[in-house]
């Protein structure tokens, strides 16, 4: 789409986008930056889906999964034609852990060690050769997670197999990765090739993840978001993310990158990152006028 001058810009999203004020403010601030700029941004929910032909653009707030209804927004939003963030072709590769370590492999992006066992490798000789491997404990994961969902330690034969067993309902293959405790994990914000923004997730004391499920509940607790200027942080981590993003796509992408011993190892990249006021935009004011010319561009 060429732009033109006004654009009709519409923001897919569902009721819990607004139950955090930090997101809530994120998006009225989206709103906001796109009407100066002279364009139009309604928020769409999962009841206007037909709507969507009538505008230039969508912009996708709502969590992505092949499996929700995210992902049949951007499916016809790409098909009508329109300018689409997320893309569907970069939900799908961001939402199968497994097909993103293959990529990252092929073109040989700094990773985390990674193994994939499926159902008919799972069995005693194999767990044990993992271990001698990557040490213990290691992180089992299930090719599709969000928020840190479907992400576990373990460090004996016994909790392996229950916690593979739990996630082999899930998936037939799983990834096991090397454990890399570290402070913090970096997040890069990426859109269209250019480092967008950059901080560093928190580990939460006493936790080895920065989403970390609090025992016996089902609810999370969540380290602090630091936030720095993406020109006064290493030039190293940012071509790392942003050869991470290259094999994915050209969209907007968060990428979770470890560093170890002044290495920047990629622990994934995820489509739809969060963007919260006064975090991710903390230091990099201009995130949301960038994301908004793009969807008119």
């Amino acid at each position: 789409m060429v732009n033109i001058g006004l654009a009709n810009i519409a923001c897919f999203v569902e009721k819990y986008n607004f139950t955090d004020p930090k997101e809530a403010r994120a998006l009225e601030n989206f709103k906001f930056t796109a009407e100066k700029l002279g364009h139009r941004f309604n928020f769409m929910f999962r009841e206007n889906l037909l709507e969507i032909p009538k505008y230039d653009a969508v912009f996708i707030r709502a969590t992505t999964d092949p499996l929700f209804t995210a992902y049949i927004v951007s499916k016809t939003a790409w098909e009508t034609g329109l300018k689409v963030v997320d893309d569907p072709k970069s939900i799908q590769i961001c939402g199968n852990k497994i097909h993103l370590y293959s990529l990252f492999e092929k073109y040989d992006v700094p990773r985390i060690p990674t193994i994939i066992i499926n159902k008919d490798d799972f069995h005693h000789k194999r767990i044990l050769e993992i271990f001698r491997t990557f040490g213990r404990p290691v992180v089992v994961k299930a090719p599709y997670t969000s928020f840190s969902r479907y992400v576990e330690k373990v460090a004996c034969e016994t909790s392996f197999r229950e916690v593979a067993k739990r996630f082999f309902r899930k998936s037939d293959v799983l990834a096991v990765q090397k454990f890399t405790p570290t402070a913090f994990d970096w997040r890069v914000g990426v859109l269209n090739g250019e480092v967008l923004y950059v901080c560093k997730y928190m580990v939460p004391k006493g936790r080895w993840k920065h989403g970390a499920k609090r025992r016996g509940k089902p609810s999370f607790v969540w380290g602090r978001t630091v936030s720095l200027k993406k020109e006064n942080t290493p030039a190293k981590l940012k071509e790392t993310a942003l050869k991470a993003c290259a094999v994915v796509g050209n969209g907007l992408y968060g990428v979770d990158i470890k560093e170890v011993d002044g290495n920047y190892l990629v622990v994934e990249v995820n489509d739809n990152p969060s963007i919260y006021a006064g975090q991710e935009d903390l230091r990099n004011k201009d995130v949301y006028e960038k994301i908004i010319r793009y969807l008119t561009d």
